[in-house]
């Protein structure tokens, strides 16, 4: 009715056209499903002016009764099946039921398991070497006249094992990539008001399609726009980008 394609509509979103058409012939199983067709959902809404909210209870309320129609006509065979293949159904409907939950579960938080379980073997890694350094070996007696070694700080052993943190808040809709040491911790939208928390120890690579819509702090030092606002924009961090003589932002 608005004369807008969905080339504007993806242009101003940042929502491939192949998951707009899958959303205009309500082909949602196209979809990444959970918070995503949600929030694809909103910003096309907000785009064409539209009530997010309403929308999106509509969307809720239509998965909640496909599934409910759906139960229903499982039901209904069951019910039509002998006496002696009940029990056989209904060990085939757990089952499908407990694979779907537990693929639903793992698509939609394996981004978050991933960095948690990244997180945690960094946390130990750097903790090991923290014990190490601790108790250093003895030094040797050395001649009289002779030049000691030097000894190197604990405080520069203890910077080369500390942990890069970025945090990450959103203030407006985009689409983030994250990797951390060279593997992909996140990939997906965030909303505005989301706050993301990611660890790694050598670098983390950040890439988001509008530069302006992410605020950025490593290790709790506030870091510049990584593009121009509106535009796409990416940058890696190393603990080169970490400055000790500065403290965290306030």
């Amino acid at each position: 009715m608005r004369g807008v394609s969905l080339d504007e509509i993806s242009a101003a979103t940042r929502i491939s056209t192949r998951f707009l058409e899958a959303i205009e012939k309500d082909q949602w199983d196209q979809l990444p499903g959970g918070v995503f067709n949600r929030g694809f959902i909103r910003s096309i809404a907000r785009f064409l002016g539209l009530d997010e909210d309403s929308l999106v209870a509509e969307y809720s309320l239509g998965n909640a009764s496909g599934a409910h129609v759906h139960s229903a006509a499982v039901a209904q065979q069951a019910a039509h099946m002998p006496r002696n293949w009940r029990p056989a159904a209904m060990a085939v409907a757990v089952i499908v039921l407990v694979v779907g939950a537990g693929t639903f579960g793992w698509h939609r938080y394996r981004s978050e398991i991933s960095a948690w379980v990244h997180a945690r073997y960094l946390a130990m890694r750097a903790g090991h070497h923290v014990e190490v350094t601790q108790n250093p070996p003895a030094p040797r007696p050395t001649a009289p006249g002779a030049v000691s070694p030097t000894v190197a700080p604990a405080a520069a052993n203890d910077a080369a094992s500390a942990v890069l943190t970025l945090k990450l808040q959103a203030s407006k809709p985009a689409d983030v990539k994250i990797s951390a040491d060279g593997k992909i911790v996140f990939d997906g939208a965030v909303q505005p008001g989301e706050a993301r928390q990611f660890d790694a120890q050598d670098n983390i690579e950040i890439s988001a399609s509008d530069s302006g819509a992410v605020a950025l702090e490593l290790n709790d030092q506030a870091l510049p726009a990584i593009g121009t606002p509106g535009q796409p924009g990416s940058v890696t961090l190393t603990r080169k980008d970490v400055n000790p003589t500065v403290g965290g932002s306030h």
